[in-house]
């Protein structure tokens, strides 16, 4: 009489290498995650900071046509009692009525360490006159 033997399930070999490879794609998700989260958080920093320049440049936009409000200068935002961002814009005379605003925006990172960012424009007050 021939007894047929009918074999199933997995071995503790393939469970084993089964949960390292999963072990494995978990870690990897987690440090994706932890990258990814850092990265949203520099980007709201960042944000806000461009914001913060935004509209310090739409304010100077006008004051450029203005001999004695096209003055150098500076500004700061906080949250709180902690800065966020600190702006400093420049006039330079381009010629011909045009005006070239710069504005330096400069904002903390992780660790309390800085970032510059600048956005240059040319304002012409030609429609002034």
């Amino acid at each position: 009489m021939k007894t047929i033997k009918n074999n199933q399930g997995f071995t503790i070999i393939e469970i084993i290498i089964a949960i390292i490879v999963l072990t494995v794609g978990v870690l990897g998700m987690v440090t994706t995650a932890a990258l990814v989260t850092r990265m949203i958080a520099r980007g709201q920093r960042s944000a806000s900071a461009s914001a913060f320049a935004s509209r310090r440049l739409e304010r100077m936009r006008v004051a450029a046509c203005v001999d004695a409000q096209r003055v150098n200068g500076t500004d700061t935002l906080y949250r709180g009692s902690s800065w966020v961002s600190a702006n400093t814009w420049t006039f330079t005379d381009a010629g011909n009525l045009n005006y070239r605003l710069k504005i330096v925006s400069e904002y903390k990172t992780e660790k309390n360490k800085t970032r510059k960012d600048s956005t240059e424009t040319t304002i012409s007050c030609n429609s002034f006159l």
